[in-house]
């Protein structure tokens, strides 16, 4: 009797559709952004921004008036930061990745990307990030439900 409930439960799996699967697998947190996140949860966003942007050749004149602009809104607007979670990462090259998160605040989300890549001497740098309070503006549709 038990055989047959193994089987069945097999054929159910098998019939799932992967796309299910998958969206129950959560992509592990490059260690440099998991470092950013605990420290901008811990210390603050300038704490955050130091790990984030050591580095890297992103220029801080530009990306302060820009990108981190939608973090200050955000830490004024939306509460505190309380947490990051990654939802996923797309490998580009095996040099480049594309990771996409979500920062939660104590009243509404923000949505982001960082790309990061990987030096060849292993060292990860993040080369390009972008921040909106707007799903459609960051996610691919398919990770947006559109």
């Amino acid at each position: 009797m038990k055989l047959p409930l193994a089987l069945l439960a097999l054929g159910a799996l098998l019939l799932t559709p992967s796309s299910v699967v998958l969206a129950q697998v959560k992509p592990p947190v490059p260690e440099l952004i998991n470092q950013g996140l605990n420290a901008y949860a811990q210390s603050g966003l300038n704490t955050a921004l130091q790990i984030w942007l050591q580095n890297s050749l992103l220029d801080r004149g530009t990306l302060l008036r820009s990108e981190l602009a939608a973090l200050k809104q955000a830490d004024a607007t939306y509460g505190l930061f309380e947490s990051g979670e990654v939802m996923r990462v797309a490998i580009i090259t095996p040099r480049v990745t594309r990771v996409y998160l979500v920062l939660y605040y104590e009243r509404a989300p923000l949505w982001a990307w960082f790309d990061l890549y990987q030096t060849r001497s292993g060292k990860q740098v993040i080369s390009d990030v972008f921040f909106s309070p707007k799903i459609q503006v960051i996610l691919p549709p398919d990770l947006a439900g559109q």
